[in-house]
């Protein structure tokens, strides 16, 4: 008998870890996405919260940004992940930029792929993850990161984009630096319960 239980945990833990191995993420193209096998990957992106429209001004004025000429940043990964938000950049062209967005994506699939520099913090009364999360042959790959704040059924995804060459006014401040101050500022926007 305790072969049979131990043979059933073992089958348990192989099942539960192919599921997080087979998950990821990241803010535009990932080079590796989860598969909607694992049990934390939800169908849609979690509602009670629109970044397009529920952000108070004043965040983004703080940040001088303004949103992109063509805001709604939307995209469907062929596999189900889904993001659904909008991009800010400088007002003059000479600071980072973001994409705040809406996904399907939870903190524990963003945990199970242990990305570069990840670390984990509360925002807002949320947990909340800071993570370079692009592919290390990424033109900028220090120019770039995201923080995640969780949400229920996926997270809100804050993607900065800051390269240095490009970024003269923000360039020298760590993507991640900016990635975790912004998720201060918004956190706090999304309504409990969502």
């Amino acid at each position: 008998m305790a072969g049979v239980l131990s043979k059933r945990w073992r089958g348990f833990v192989v099942v539960v870890g192919a599921a997080l191995i087979i998950s990821g993420c990241g803010p535009d193209s990932p080079p590796e996405q989860p598969t909607n096998t694992s049990p934390t990957f939800a169908a849609g992106v979690p509602t009670g919260f629109d970044p397009c429209t529920q952000i108070p001004a004043e965040v983004f004025e703080s940040e001088n940004l303004r949103p992109d000429r063509n805001p709604v940043s939307n995209l469907d990964a062929p596999n189900g992940v889904k993001w659904r938000g909008c991009g800010w950049g400088n007002k003059k062209g000479r600071g980072y930029g973001t994409k705040v967005r809406t996904t399907n994506l939870t903190l524990e699939m963003i945990r199970a792929r242990n990305f570069t520099d990840a670390e984990e913090f509360v925002v807002g009364g949320r947990q909340a993850i800071v993570s370079r999360q692009q592919d290390a042959n990424t033109s900028v790959p220090d120019g770039v990161c995201t923080t995640n704040v969780e949400m229920q059924g996926g997270s809100l995804d804050i993607f900065i984009h800051n390269p240095p060459a490009t970024s003269p006014d923000t360039g020298h401040i760590p993507a991640c630096t900016i990635a975790r101050s912004l998720a201060q500022k918004i956190a706090p926007s999304i309504p409990a319960g969502a």
